[in-house]
């Protein structure tokens, strides 16, 4: 079973400055183009999977920003996509 973890409004907030336009627009294209922002999709013979590339980038900012210290790596897995639809779409 996944479980999220709380996600502040903070951590939204910092989220939203750290992916600046070009992030917040890969995103955006992400859930137009592929319905989700965890896609993996066909970038020429390859796939391309943003839960591990664009993804960890993600959940490796959310460990720097001294927000999620009592998160393990399993709480990072399930809760990176929350946050970056709240960065995204807005709300708390």
């Amino acid at each position: 079973m996944k479980c999220e973890k709380e996600i502040s409004p903070e951590l939204v907030e910092k989220t939203r400055k750290w992916l600046g336009k070009d992030g917040l627009e890969f995103f955006t294209k992400m859930k137009k183009e592929h319905g989700r922002y965890d896609a993996v999709f066909a970038e020429g013979r390859f796939p391309h999977a943003v839960h591990f590339r664009e993804g960890m980038q993600v959940r490796n900012f959310m460990r720097e920003t001294g927000l999620c210290e009592s998160w393990d790596s399993h709480d990072f897995d399930n809760s990176w996509v929350s946050l970056i639809t709240k960065a995204v779409e807005g709300g708390e």
